[in-house]
């Protein structure tokens, strides 16, 4: 197996809910072990080659600031003057030894504008020790709380706060946990929380999800564009966003769209139901505050890499109804986490084909297979996605130009309809 270096980005959130930055993670891929990356200045420069040149900041970041781990060779390195101070936290990694030139060299960098965090604060007297010579420089200290006893951990933060640092909660997982460590008073929030739901078995809907669930099964059961048309025009606001939404930079249409009804007949049932879960996902009632919701970039992400992984699979071969099928695949694995409800239930109700939801549930098939890829990438596990690649025999090559691409996507797509 050769090796390869695999390039992610995790989602950092603030206490609304808002997507605030991305760290840019990597990894040299898994064998038999797990390998640490030998050369951590190599690791970050093909980050940020991949970031700078081949991708474009916006393009993977959208408005959102990144994260990426630096060491103390790469702080000396005249490399470091190469990543945008303005759009780059530099994230100082917690195996780094703290000495007087690499004091000199955080304050110098500091001074020019550079921002730091600093990686996996334990809280132990020997990591304070080691970098409180530098707290005074440093914007964002990132908590583990998987290393803590929360029982010290007000105290900690005490200590923190004299240094007017903003503190990251890191390893959050759970609603319950994002609730705990804001209300401890934590800044920042790393993790995937916002996809994890308490699930409320007997919840009920609002009438907005209960009137986008009925019309995605009214476009599965009987597509009737005249009725479906009449449909919206009792929903202004749903409305105004579909008109938006296909007269953007999505399309490129020659004419611009004139009525609900030719808006539905240039979209087709397909692309209509993909886009009707999206709105759902931009709901306020989906957690964060609509099209901020971070709920809505994963999904979307998580529908664009199904369709680009499936396209670098299948090559010339892979039809249309297929790459549509994948990316409602994609948008549908969030629906748990969007209407707080277990997943079998709102597929019955959207009356999902049993193909998809044979994928969603049992990850059975070829697009079952592709959706445990997307799932491993999102979750930065190296080991499953080289075993996958290997049963698919994708190219590790074409594998990440496909991811690429899938980011690449998800940011247009989000500019498109004002997120």
């Amino acid at each position: 197996m050769s090796k390869s270096l695999y390039f992610a980005r995790q989602p950092i959130l603030d206490a609304k809910g808002y997507i605030y930055a991305y760290e840019l993670l990597y990894r040299s891929s898994f064998e038999q072990e797990f390998h640490p990356i030998e050369d951590d200045r190599a690791a970050t420069a093909e980050v940020l080659v991949n970031t700078l040149n081949l991708m474009g900041l916006n393009n993977i970041l959208g408005d959102a600031f990144a994260f990426i781990n630096i060491n103390e060779e790469l702080l000396m390195d005249e490399m470091v003057f190469s990543i945008p101070k303005e759009r780059f936290v530099l994230e100082i990694l917690e195996t780094v030894t703290i000495s007087e030139p690499l004091i000199e060299r955080i304050k110098a960098l500091k001074e020019k504008g550079y921002r730091f965090a600093l990686d996996d604060a334990d809280c132990s007297k020997e990591y304070i020790l080691n970098f409180q010579p530098i707290f005074e420089h440093i914007d964002i200290l990132k908590l583990d709380i998987g290393l803590l006893e929360e029982t010290q951990l007000p105290q900690f933060l005490a200590l923190f706060k004299k240094f007017d640092l903003k503190i990251l909660a890191e390893k959050v997982e759970t609603q319950e946990e994002f609730d705990k460590y804001k209300s401890l008073g934590c800044d920042y929030f790393q993790g995937f929380f916002f996809a994890s739901p308490d699930i409320i078995e007997n919840k009920r809907l609002d009438p907005e999800q209960v009137f986008i669930l009925d019309m995605i099964r009214q476009v599965q059961v009987d597509y009737d564009v005249d009725d479906i048309s009449r449909r919206f025009e009792q929903n202004v606001a749903l409305t105004l966003q579909l008109l938006r939404f296909i007269n953007s930079a999505a399309f490129s249409f020659k004419s611009s769209i004139k009525s609900i009804r030719q808006a539905l007949m240039l979209l087709g049932p397909n692309q209509l139901n993909s886009w009707l879960l999206l709105i759902s996902y931009a709901k306020p009632t989906a957690g964060a505050k609509g099209l901020h919701n971070p709920l809505l970039k994963l999904a979307q992400t998580r529908a664009n890499m199904m369709q680009t992984i499936s396209k670098a699979i299948y090559k010339d071969q892979c039809d249309s109804l297929f790459l549509e099928k994948a990316a409602f695949i994609g948008l549908l694995s969030l629906v748990e986490a969007l209407f707080q409800s277990p997943i079998q239930t709102i597929l019955d109700e959207l009356n999902v084909d049993q193909e998809i939801v044979q994928v969603l549930i049992l990850h059975k098939g070829d697009l079952g297979t592709i959706y445990q890829l997307v799932c491993a990438v999102e979750l930065f596990d190296s080991e499953s996605v080289d075993n996958i690649l290997d049963i698919i025999d994708l190219e590790r090559e074409e594998f990440s130009v496909a991811i690429q691409d899938a980011y690449t996507i998800t940011e247009k797509f989000s500019l498109s309809i004002g997120a």
